[in-house]
Parts: structure tokens; sequence; C-alpha cells
């Protein structure tokens, strides 16, 4: 007969190691979810043009989630999914999204990654974005620079790559909500305009 201890360890393990998400070498740039946060402004808000200019991907490394100690790389334009973000939700808040004549965006992603703790009887995943946005008048001077940051947190005892896929895009998505719900950023915005 085979020792309890023995089979209770075996047990352990075999649950612990079901815990842990299967995730590849890489994972792809998750698109941005709907936003919640962001309300439609005043008609004055309507009147503000902006374009949405590049995104320099200045993440410290290309891994984008680390499981456990192990990292996982980036497979797909992160720049790319936070410009077309900031284009939505600045659309969702009201301003109008133009190509030439108007105030524009651009900047940085500082941070998009998200860790995996497995465990049992819970996996906890944890999300972190930070961005740094400059804001140009319609002739590309400078009139703005801040840093926006956030955070998602999500535990399941199954988590897979799409729900880390999700969180970390609750995080940019938050970053991103921060930035176009900060009235200095939209008055600045308002006032880029040079005819």
């Amino acid at each position: 007969m085979r020792n309890p201890k023995h089979i209770f360890v075996l047990c352990f393990v075999l649950l612990c190691s079901a815990c842990a998400p299967e995730i590849g070498l890489k994972l792809g740039a998750p698109s941005l979810p709907e936003s919640t946060a962001i309300s439609h402004q005043s008609s004055s808000a309507e009147q503000v043009k902006v374009r949405v200019g590049s995104f320099k991907d200045s993440r410290p490394s290309q891994t984008m989630v680390v499981i456990d100690g192990r990292k996982v790389g980036t497979e797909g334009s992160v720049a790319g999914t936070v410009e077309e973000g900031f284009a939505r939700y600045l659309r969702q808040a009201g301003l109008r999204i133009a190509v030439l004549n108007a105030p524009s965006i651009d900047g940085e992603i500082l941070d998009w990654t998200a860790r995996v703790e497995p465990a049992f009887p819970t996996t906890e995943a944890k999300a972190s974005a930070r961005v740094k946005v400059t804001i140009r008048d319609s002739r590309a001077h400078p009139l703005y620079h801040a840093t926006y940051t956030g955070e998602a947190t999500r535990t399941h005892p199954m988590i897979d790559g799409e729900v880390v896929q999700s969180v970390l895009a609750q995080a940019m998505g938050s970053a991103i909500e921060a930035a176009v719900s900060d009235q200095q950023f939209v008055a600045q915005l308002a006032k880029g305009r040079i005819d």
C-alpha cells in the first residue's frame, strides 16, 4: 500500500500544476475593452478636434507576462493597440478625431505587463500599464505632458491566456480612461488649435 502522504503530495502537485495557465512563449497585445468610465461630455467637447499621433513602445523589456517566474514575450503591435484605444476613447468622450489642422497627442508606453502567480485554490493575475502622453498644438509645439497609470487584478481557479489578455486590456484601458477623463488634458486639447 502506498504512503498516504505521498498520495496527498502528488494530488497537491497535480492540482497546482492545473492552476498554472498554459500560455506559450508569446502573447498577443490584446484589444482594449469598451470603456464604461468615460461619459460623453458637453457639446463644447464635440467642438474639440484632436489628431492621434504615434506612440512609441518604450517598455524596458518585451516581456508582457511573467508566469511563476517564466517570461512570456509580446506578439503584435503594442503601440498600434494604444493608438487605436486613444482614438476610440476620445471619440466616446465626444471629441472629434481629425487628420489635419488640430492639436495632437503622441507618447510612450512605459509599462504594460502582467504577473501570474499560480496557487491553489485560486490563481491571481495582476496587470499594470503606464503611458506618457504629450499634447502638441496644431503646429506641433509641445503644450502638455502627463503620465497615466492603470491596474487590474483577477483571481480564478483556472486562468488561461484569454483571461490574462483581458486583465492586460483592463489595465491599459484604465490608463487611457484616466487621460481622457482628466479635465486638464481635455482643456489643453481645446486650447491647442492655432489657425
